[in-house]
């Protein structure tokens, strides 16, 4: 079993990447994470010589459920280390990890093409091993014409990629925001203009929440706060949503980031499509050494499945996205059944389908396991009023309690007559 890789031309030892942001803010932390295992690294990204960037404080706090956090705002700049530093880092980086994917990280006004040229040429000289172009950072930045705004218009994505690959020795990845419209737009730009790879998402436009009591945002200067950029487990669906439409829009490689937490969660990117996983928020929450947990998982997946490389864990499930008219001529009957021996009679699926308006569900008396204690209540499908809509399966607490089967009726569905007559009086 092997978990090496192709991507863009490196053979790396293993898919996972840590994406461009606070754990990678210096050329030691990236040999940090370099010496316990991560495959490749993308430096946090640097900007025009002569723009300034200074942080202020606070600059990222978590939103948590379960004492696990779920989501993080953070409204931190890009690197505020000179670029001259930088470039000596990464000379010694690449000396001292030739095994190791090394990627540049660039940024620059949408449109000063010379900027993004200059910076392209910077690069060469330190034998990065491909270039990222930062077009999507969500806060800060686009007020200077830089970051997110560049991926919202798709001529200036194709103006900043075709000049930057007419002047990059290596090859090119473009990071685009998940805050458009229509992602494949700008995908398509990326592609017209030479990009080699796409990387999504950036983080997602939010604000993590407020404190009732003090009346003020949880990330709060002096009471203010700003729109920052939302990342953890809780944007995998936008990410999954928008690597799908990338891959289908340009067939081309995609470097997956965004809500990945666990090897599941890397998995789950690489069926989709992506070739490669990158992570944030998670190592700055547990650190570097989760990628032996996420090395292991991933293992253990593949043993079971019986695949022996990453290559056959990857997948094209993207093609499987599709529209809801079509959705609907694949669609059959289905309805819900109950084990009746796992159900716990919790009555949550019958409140959810209650107020949710079927009022496909009640609960019903059935002996007791032990038949000594009489009777016990379980869920019981009222099947006619079923129209297949999983939610109760969805809120089940116990597993594989409830599930749908094609019942080979009719479809569509006919509404049953107390719903179709319930109307307020």
């Amino acid at each position: 079993m092997s978990l090496k890789t192709e991507f863009l031309g490196f053979e790396l030892e293993n898919p996972w990447c840590l994406a461009s942001a606070p754990p990678t803010a210096t050329g030691k932390l990236m040999s940090d994470a370099f010496e316990v295992g991560w495959g490749a690294a993308i430096m946090k990204t640097v900007g025009p010589v002569e723009e300034p960037i200074i942080n202020v404080a606070p600059r990222i706090h978590t939103y948590k459920k379960w004492n696990r956090e779920i989501a993080m705002q953070n409204i931190e700049l890009i690197t505020d280390r000179k670029l001259s530093v930088w470039l000596e880092e990464l000379k010694v980086l690449k000396k001292r990890y030739p095994k190791k994917m090394v990627i540049g990280s660039i940024m620059a006004p949408g449109h000063e093409m010379d900027a993004w040229a200059r910076l392209i040429e910077e690069m060469n000289r330190v034998g990065c091993d491909a270039i990222e172009l930062n077009l999507g950072c969500p806060h800060g930045m686009p007020e200077r014409d830089m970051g997110a705004i560049c991926s919202q218009d798709p001529e200036i994505v194709y103006n900043i990629v075709s000049t930057c690959k007419g002047a990059s020795k290596v090859p090119i990845l473009t990071k685009l925001t998940p805050n458009v419209t229509n992602i494949k737009v700008m995908a398509a730009a990326a592609k017209r203009g030479g990009t080699d790879a796409i990387t999504v998402i950036n983080t997602v436009n939010g604000i993590i929440g407020v404190d009732v009591y003090s009346r003020k945002p949880h990330l709060s200067v002096n009471g203010y706060t700003a729109v920052g950029g939302i990342s953890g487990n809780a944007v995998k669906p936008i990410g999954l949503k928008c690597v799908a439409e990338c891959k289908q829009a340009t067939e081309l490689p995609i470097s997956a980031t965004g809500g990945i937490t666990t090897w599941s969660d890397g998995v789950e990117y690489l069926i989709m499509g992506a070739s490669q996983l990158q992570l944030c928020t998670e190592v700055m929450i547990r650190g570097f050494k989760i990628i032996s947990g996420l090395n292991q998982g991933i293992e253990k997946y593949m043993t079971e499945m019986g695949y022996t490389s990453i290559d056959e864990v990857k997948g094209t499930l993207y093609k499987n996205i599709t529209s809801f008219d079509y959705l609907l001529k694949q669609s059959h009957s289905e309805k819900v059944r109950v084990n009746e021996e796992t159900c716990t009679g919790c009555n949550i699926c019958v409140v959810a389908c209650r107020d949710a308006g079927y009022d496909a569900l009640k609960l019903k008396g059935v002996p007791a396991h032990d038949r000594t204690k009489g009777t016990r209540n379980v869920a019981d499908v009222i099947v006619d009023h079923c129209t297949g809509c999983n939610l109760c399966v969805a809120v089940c607490p116990v597993p594989e309690c409830m599930s749908l089967y094609d019942s080979h009726e009719q479809f569509p569905y006919d509404l049953h007559t107390s719903y179709a007559q319930n109307t307020l009086t």
